[in-house]
């Protein structure tokens, strides 16, 4: 198959994947815990490798130490995806917070450009979301993680399309 058609294959199934992670994003918040948690424990598994089979590496008990922490994690989100849920659902409302924290203190280094405000504006607003989130996380928990995924799926997915596409034009 060439690379075009590939290309636009490819983003299809990511813009259909998006549009039904946002008809279910309930279950597409726990099918994200599950990858978390899958990813964790290979991650993990790693880790223990690297711990294992280096032994004369310095930094060898990190490894092991970081491989235990990514496997009992890894383990946690495995055995109840609902409470994985909550749990990153509670880190990506921090991460909304503390990024736009830090844009907002970016563009007030930047007061004197063209910039300031969009900075300024984005950054409320992340800090606004992250606010949000955090207030009702067992809400958001039902449906963030989904709805993240949805559109990122379908941003990538239109990426995707528009390359295949004009790649065939070429």
């Amino acid at each position: 198959m060439k690379l075009p058609i590939l290309f636009i294959v490819a983003g299809a199934l990511m813009v259909a994947g998006g549009i039904l992670a946002l008809a279910n994003p309930f279950a597409a918040s726990i099918a994200v815990t599950t990858l978390v948690g899958i990813f964790l424990l290979i991650g993990g598994t790693g880790q223990m490798w690297a711990a294992y089979s280096t032994p004369k590496d310095d930094h060898r008990l990190w490894h092991g130490i970081l491989g235990l922490l990514s496997l009992v994690l890894g383990v946690m989100l495995m055995a109840n995806p609902l409470a994985g849920t909550l749990s990153l659902t509670l880190i990506v409302g921090l991460l909304f917070l503390l990024n736009g924290a830090g844009r907002m203190i970016v563009a007030l280094r930047l007061r004197d450009t063209r910039y300031y405000w969009l900075l300024l504006i984005s950054g409320a607003l992340s800090v606004l979301i992250g606010f949000l989130v955090l207030a009702n996380i067992a809400t958001a928990a039902t449906w963030l993680l989904g709805f993240l995924l949805g559109i990122q799926l379908m941003a990538e997915g239109a990426v995707l399309l528009a390359l295949g596409l004009l790649a065939r034009q070429r």
